[in-house]
């Protein structure tokens, strides 16, 4: 149990705007309704409360910050499963904690959530505290740019001319992995009071779709927000730092040089968020950008001179872009919350997720129960062949067909010809 701390903050994010903000740091085995009612007098009627989150290394909530113009409640979260056995004080005071937060502010109607990234919020709270959430706004849906850009954030808190960007980064930009200080999660929650309640920012987040997940029954939030989990950790384990193997000659020309990579996987690409530190012989070191990529060859722009020396060393500095794949996770994950996606009802997706679950399979419409197999040139030995009529067979048992096979086994060949057959097959 921890002491209830009163502090301040004066967020310096606006350029004609700058209020000092009281708050209190609780721990949720010490948070009682008095010190809720502290937090929500301060929020109007049916007012908007900033909300932002702060994450351990393994991706789980640490601390929750809510916040109203003027005052601050941030919670501290306890790790892990709840307390067993001889701690049974702790653990009711904890549940009674939670479910007040859950009461009086997460599902509360009397009052519209706010957040930049509302979508990791949401399904934090329901991974690692069991706690769901409506009437909630991702505020970054209004942005067209890459959600994970400073521009996308410039754009969700009014436009660039109203803030102080430097300023901006680094409050929600920072490289450190790990907790966000209290004093930064009240900052963040309060800009998202504080913009949700500007006239031309308030009429674009009206246009949003809420998120709910308490529409959402525990079976599908069980399995997507696992899913969604999972891509956090993997991105979280993306290096911030990758030596890039070049081929020693390179074509320079003015400020602009190409570089060929030897190896695929340390391959130099093209990134908004990333930039590259080339080193030569002589212990000159400038920075570049990749401004394009085909394939292992990659046309740089530097910033500076390399005075003719050999290059010695390229280095990538900061975190690759998603891939299209995990962008596209984050966009159904986004979408699933608010009610926008089919995704949960798929049959495909049932039949991998849900095994249990009868699934209902679209009619299908070929006259065949399967599509010959042609193999043009290709040679295929009889474990391959089986793998092709899997494929292409229109039967429900056979809908979801598990390649698997050892490098080298032909995995890519049993793809070719079924697509091939797939192709040549007038039905």
């Amino acid at each position: 149990s921890m002491s209830h701390q009163l502090s301040t903050v004066t967020p310096k994010l606006f350029r004609d705007y700058s209020s000092e903000v009281v708050f209190e740091t609780s721990s949720d085995d010490s948070l009682d309704a008095w010190h809720l009612h502290s937090f929500l007098s301060t929020v109007m009627p049916e007012g908007a409360i900033g909300i932002s989150a702060s994450y351990r290394v393994n991706c789980q909530l640490s601390a929750i910050a809510f916040s109203s113009l003027s005052r601050a409640l941030v919670v501290r979260l306890t790790s892990g499963r709840l307390p067993l056995g001889g701690n049974e004080g702790e653990r009711k005071r904890i549940i009674q904690a939670r479910n007040l937060l859950q009461e009086r502010i997460l599902c509360s109607t009397d009052h519209q959530k706010y957040a930049f990234k509302m979508d990791r919020i949401a399904i934090a709270l329901y991974l690692d505290v069991a706690l769901r959430i409506v009437g909630a706004v991702d505020m970054l849906s209004v942005s067209l740019h890459n959600r994970r850009s400073l521009q996308a954030l410039m754009n969700a808190m009014g436009g660039e001319f109203t803030l102080h960007k430097s300023n901006v980064k680094a409050l929600f930009f920072s490289d450190e992995p790990g907790p966000v200080s209290d004093s930064d999660l009240v900052e963040q929650a309060w800009a998202a009071c504080q913009v949700s309640n500007l006239p031309h920012m308030a009429s674009r987040f009206r246009t949003l779709r809420r998120i709910g997940t308490n529409a959402i029954s525990d079976e599908h939030m069980a399995v997507f927000a696992k899913i969604s989990r999972d891509g956090e950790l993997l991105d979280s384990l993306k290096p911030l730092v990758v030596k890039n193997d070049v081929v020693s000659g390179f074509t320079e020309r003015m400020d602009n040089l190409t570089l060929t990579c030897n190896r695929y996987p340390t391959r130099i690409r093209t990134s908004t968020e990333q930039f590259l530190q080339i080193e030569t012989q002589k212990g000159v070191r400038v920075q570049a950008r990749a401004i394009r990529v085909q394939g292992r060859q990659a046309q740089i722009e530097v910033w500076g001179s390399l005075r003719g020396d050999k290059i010695r060393s390229v280095t990538t500095i900061g975190k690759a872009d998603l891939t299209s794949a995990e962008a596209y996770r984050e966009s159904v994950t986004l979408a699933i919350l608010k009610g926008e996606s089919g995704l949960l009802s798929n049959p495909f997706f049932k039949a991998i997720w849900l095994p249990d679950n009868p699934v209902c399979w679209p009619k299908s419409t070929h006259l065949q129960p399967k599509i010959p197999i042609y193999r043009g040139v290709l040679e295929v030995n009889a474990s391959q062949e089986r793998a092709i009529e899997k494929i292409l067979s229109a039967l429900d048992k056979d809908r979801v067909a598990l390649i698997q096979g050892p490098p080298g086994t032909g995995k890519t060949t049993v793809i070719t010809a079924a697509v091939i057959s797939i192709i040549s097959c007038p039905d």
